[in-house]
């Protein structure tokens, strides 16, 4: 066989391998996209529980500012600047969160619904601060007041969902460890606070941390 029916031979073999390769539909894909694949790009799952005690509580902690001072800003330079300065809002679609901590006296406990409510007074903000007890916590501010914890951490929308549910339900053991409280007791509180203009009549706000004032 000589040279030139050699390399036309080749060439035809070639161009049938790569047609019957775009006939099957055979596609090259990195590493990264055949982990993906094989996993089915299910992100591993989170627990709320660790993540609550050992990331989110010490971060609050670090990053937390008095109510007062919060509305103050908010009052003076605006929300914006202030959600920029002072809170996380991690898009348009998310309220700004702030991590807040106040004290005061419990005024009211308000168990007639299950999304119970101990209404403080006396805290200095000049706003009625409302702590969120339970059984039933509403909203995402636990979630999405935390940085590093985005939606592309879950599989789909509901896992979302869902694993603010989780750090809700963490909540209700925090309140429940805490023990029984009465009007006139005084506690201090550090938890989140998710607004969309900060104008709120109420601060609701969700507990990660309480503590008695006084020994009380």
């Amino acid at each position: 066989m000589n040279n030139t029916s050699c390399i036309a031979r080749t060439f035809g073999l070639a161009i049938l391998t790569s047609t019957t390769l775009i006939l099957s539909g055979f596609t090259i894909v990195s590493s990264e996209e055949l982990i993906e694949i094989k996993t089915g790009g299910t992100p591993p799952s989170i627990d709320a529980s660790s993540l609550l005690y050992d990331d989110i509580i010490p971060w609050a902690s670090s990053s937390t500012r008095n109510v007062g001072e919060v509305l103050s800003a908010i009052e003076n330079q605006g929300f914006e600047t202030t959600c920029e300065e002072y809170g996380i809002q991690k898009g348009q679609a998310f309220p700004c969160t702030f991590w807040i901590q106040t004290s005061g006296v419990i005024d009211n406990i308000d168990t007639s619904s299950r999304v119970g409510k101990i209404t403080l007074s006396d805290t200095g903000s000049g706003s009625e601060v409302v702590i969120l007890s339970g059984p039933v916590i509403p909203g995402t501010a636990l979630r999405d007041g935390y940085p590093d914890i985005v939606y592309n951490d879950f599989s789909n929308q509901d896992a979302f969902a869902s694993f603010s549910d989780d750090l809700n339900n963490e909540v209700i053991s925090i309140i429940e460890n805490f023990g029984e409280v009465t009007p006139g007791d005084r506690i201090s509180v550090v938890g989140a606070y998710a607004t969309w203009t900060g104008m709120d009549s109420t601060i609701q706000v969700v507990p990660v941390s309480l503590e008695r004032v006084g020994g009380e």
